[in-house]
């Protein structure tokens, strides 16, 4: 049995640890993408951070570029406020020179303003390549790092289910280990209960053997040396005198001590019983410190409080009659008087029991009534009334068995007889009535005594 139940337990581990390593195969797929998708991401932001170093450097370029043509703009500038006043000197002889430094001057300023609006343009494509590049590279950012918690969570996962892996190989080692050495040991105590039974039936062999022949030779010298055989007939075989074997008496002893000591736990659980139910129908449902209870549970619990005097007699009978068999005496059920003590005391105690089943009936049954009983504690109730039916039932079934062998003998073959005929006279039901029992055999024990007494008178 405990080797299925290993075995059941090993397989069992068996589906979890493939059910858990498919999921890590997964997992490990799973981590090994996203390291993947983390590394193709590092490259972009590598190939980003290469196109912003050119842009700036371009950027550098150009605006050297551009100091170059301001100061080139300068010094036209310069050159013009000069060529100015010189003109208005030589207005005859230089017109033909106005004439060209104009052209020039214009020619210079297109230029000029060619380069500002480039110069411009430049700015303008540098400013927005700028910002573009910074918002790629946050959102890079902040995909990477949430790339990489979500990578040391899926490695955290990986480690507690390879840890996990871990335990359960060792674990159903271990379990392997065990069930091999427990194995090993059923075999080797199958194969010495084989001998042990080969040894056994050789036994029971040599043993059959030699009865057989002892019971030829006694059968042979009883026929021929017994003239006449006082143990065959009940009537002869009472008068002789009952042969003292000590080990029978150290047997009887050993089981009146056994009974003994279950009556003792017997008495202590009811003690228990009965007093923990007169307090329970003290506080519940209405407790007597506050309110008055009702009739019933008064009278259920006065009863309940005479409990003692019922059941520490059990005790005590059984008591006397384990004392009542010691060594020296012949212990069989005619000298087994204290019996009938304990019987008495038996029969008060279930007639305390048919007493107080009412009262508790109606107790659980008003404790279902009120509204300080939930459906749980009504259906506790209601198994609490059919134990109480049946273990009172168990009682008068017991009680009658020990009333029949504490009778004497003529009474109590005729009680068994009567049973029988019970039976017999009742084929449609397979259990014996106790009650009508009694009546009858108070009947019969009424007219044993109509007899006694008519032969008595004669």
């Amino acid at each position: 049995m405990a080797s299925a139940e290993l075995q059941g337990k090993y397989q069992k581990l068996a589906q979890e640890y493939s059910k858990l390593r498919a999921q890590n195969q997964v997992l490990k797929k799973g981590v090994v993408d996203e390291q993947a998708n983390s590394a193709a991401l590092k490259e972009q932001l590598k190939m980003k951070e290469q196109s912003l170093r050119k842009l700036q450097q371009e950027m550098d370029s150009l605006t050297f570029r551009n100091l170059q043509l301001a100061k080139r703009v300068e010094l036209l500038q310069d050159e013009l406020a000069l060529s100015e006043p010189r003109g208005k000197k030589n207005k005859k002889s230089g017109e033909s020179s106005s004439q060209l430094s104009q052209e020039q001057k214009s020619v210079f300023d297109e230029d000029l303003q060619k380069k500002i609006e480039e110069n411009e343009r430049l700015h303008i494509q540098f400013f927005e390549a700028d910002e573009q590049h910074k918002h790629v590279e946050a959102e890079l950012r902040s995909r990477l790092a949430t790339l990489e918690t979500e990578a040391a969570q899926h490695q955290a996962v990986v480690d507690g289910l390879t840890r996990k892996y871990m335990e359960t190989i060792e674990k159903l080692q271990n379990d392997k280990a065990k069930l091999e050495v427990k194995s090993q040991t059923l075999e080797k105590e199958a194969k010495e209960c084989r001998l042990r039974t080969e040894e056994c039936q050789l036994q029971l062999k040599n043993l059959h053997e030699d009865l057989s022949g002892r019971l030829e030779e006694s059968l042979s010298i009883i026929n021929e040396k017994v003239p006449f055989n006082d143990t065959k007939y009940s009537q002869y075989n009472a008068l002789n005198v009952p042969l003292h074997n000590r080990r029978h008496q150290l047997k009887m002893r050993d089981i009146a001590g056994q009974a003994l000591a279950f009556v003792q736990d017997l008495v202590t659980a009811l003690l228990n019983f009965h007093t923990y139910t007169e307090q329970r129908i003290q506080i519940f449902p209405v407790d007597s410190a506050i309110d008055t209870i009702s009739p019933l549970n008064q009278k259920f619990s006065q009863y309940l409080h005479e409990n003692a005097s019922y059941v520490r007699p059990l005790e005590e009978g059984m008591l006397h009659l384990f004392e009542s068999i010691t060594e020296d005496t012949v212990t069989v059920l005619e000298t087994t008087v204290k019996l009938k003590t304990f019987s008495e005391h038996l029969t008060s105690y279930i007639c305390f029991l048919r007493k107080i089943l009412p009262y508790q009936l109606k107790s659980l049954e008003e404790e279902c009534e009120s509204s300080l009983c939930t459906s749980a504690l009504r259906a506790r109730n209601l198994e609490l009334s059919q134990d109480m039916k049946k273990m009172t039932a168990v009682f008068e079934k017991l009680q009658t068995y020990i009333a029949l062998l504490a009778l004497p003998r003529a009474c109590r073959c005729h009680q068994i007889k009567m049973r029988s005929y019970w039976i017999k006279e009742s084929p449609k039901s397979n259990e014996w009535d106790p009650y009508k029992e009694r009546e009858i055999s108070r009947q019969r024990h009424k007219e044993f005594g109509d007899r006694d007494t008519r032969g008595k008178a004669i």
